[in-house]
């Protein structure tokens, strides 16, 4: 896999990684362990909200009617 940022990026990177005394390969494997797992995550919850949705969808008109 390669990744080829722009300057600017690949400067910030460097010395993010410099700052946290890593190198710009660990940075960027940490960083896309984070996106995946927030983002994973955010698609399990999307999933299971329209699971309910859909299985108490009557249910869930009866309570917005006696609201």
């Amino acid at each position: 896999m390669n990744f080829r940022p722009s300057e600017e990026l690949a400067e910030r990177l460097r010395t993010q990684a410099a700052t946290e005394q890593t190198s710009v390969q660990n940075l960027l494997v940490k960083a896309a362990e984070e996106y995946l797992a927030r983002n994973t995550k955010k698609a399990m919850i999307k999933r299971e909200v329209e699971l309910v949705k859909t299985n108490f969808a009557d249910a869930l008109r009866r309570l917005g009617e006696g609201a």
